[in-house]
């Protein structure tokens, strides 16, 4: 099973044990109806930003949703060389979670790796995002702005507004941190 029908079913459960329509599901996380049944279905790939809303709607972990898997850990969770809940997303976009293990996470660590050409759509959620990079050249959009960062730099930004980032020459890797 690909991960996107592993999630959609994985939503699905959550949904109905928590007795919501899928309307109400939908207007909890402000996408249409029709939307949300393509998400539901495994039809239509789900962004982060979203599947972080729908954790807080059916009041579960963000991990619950991803990867099926429980957080423990209430004191310190590891992430050992690199070792993490690897997110694949869409193509030319990998997530690596770094503190899934770790329950009533308010910070989400993680590394993300982008490849040139990438036309990622501009993600919105809540909270606040900070950005450094590791590796490459990054491209990043937020609202109307964009900013050209390279490996050392970083970028604190308000995620509400309508961002990405975009790998610009070759291969490039950064250290996101999300609160919300």
């Amino acid at each position: 099973m690909r991960q996107i029908e592993a999630i959609a079913g994985r939503i699905r459960e959550l949904r109905t044990f928590n007795d919501y329509s899928q309307r109400e599901t939908a207007q909890k996380i402000g996408v249409s109806e029709a939307e949300y049944a393509e998400y539901e279905s495994g039809k239509k790939d789900i962004p982060i930003g979203i599947i972080y809303k729908l954790a807080s709607v059916l009041d579960v972990e963000p991990a619950i949703i991803i990867t099926g898997n429980y957080p423990e850990e209430s004191v310190c969770s590891v992430s050992y060389d690199g070792t993490g809940t690897v997110i694949q997303r869409h193509p030319g976009y990998r997530y690596l979670s770094l503190a899934e293990g770790f329950k009533n996470k308010q910070m989400k660590p993680m590394i993300v790796t982008i490849e040139p050409d990438d036309d990622t759509e501009l993600f919105v959620h809540e909270g606040q995002e900070f950005n450094y990079i590791l590796e490459g050249k990054v491209r990043i959009v937020v609202g109307e702005k964009e900013y050209f960062l390279r490996e050392g730099d970083a970028a604190y930004f308000d995620p509400s507004k309508p961002h990405a980032q975009y790998a610009m020459s070759k291969r490039a890797k950064f250290l996101t941190v999300i609160n919300e």
